[in-house]
């Protein structure tokens, strides 16, 4: 038998069990917005005011004997400029080892070193064109060479040679 005392706690307890039971089992949600913010640029970039690169460089003539009339070096205009701002801008240039790329004659190579600093070439290395010294403002960008001819020793055979330089620009 059920004296009163127990009916009151009974009772107590059952009219608490369902709030016990909704705070314990009730889902708990919070909403927030988080801000995004993003930019897409399509920067309209040139090189040398439009030209290009230079269809050919024309490097100094040396005589068959390694001997040059005048200068071995000569300059490799790269100067970008672009229309908007540029958050990224990479020149790598491959094709070459120590800083020098070879020709069709195996008897001279050609010695690279970036004329806004003065550091040799490292091929294969993405070199940061919007940073000192190739930046010259935000919207433009030195990248360009000292191609320096490098004659090895010995009987240079006569002729005309050729080389290349393979360039990747990545910006946006």
């Amino acid at each position: 038998m059920i004296n009163s005392f127990c009916k009151y706690i009974l009772i107590a307890v059952t009219a608490q069990a369902p709030l016990w039971s909704n705070n314990a089992l009730a889902a708990q949600t919070a909403s927030a917005n988080l801000p995004i913010t993003m930019a897409v640029t399509n920067p309209q970039c040139t090189i040398n005011n439009g030209q290009g690169l230079p269809a050919t460089v024309q490097l100094p003539v040396v005589t068959t004997a390694g001997v040059f009339a005048d200068n071995n070096s000569t300059e490799v205009p790269i100067v970008i400029n672009c229309a908007g701002s540029v958050s990224k801008f990479e020149i790598t240039l491959i094709g070459g080892t120590a800083s020098k790329i070879t020709t069709s004659n195996n008897m001279v190579d050609i010695a690279l070193v970036w004329k806004q600093g003065g550091s040799a070439v490292q091929f294969g290395t993405p070199v940061a064109l919007n940073k000192a010294p190739y930046l010259v403002s935000n919207k433009e960008f030195d990248a360009s060479l000292i191609a320096t001819v490098t004659p090895h020793t010995g009987n240079i055979p006569a002729g005309i040679y050729t080389a290349s330089l393979p360039i990747t620009l990545t910006y946006y």
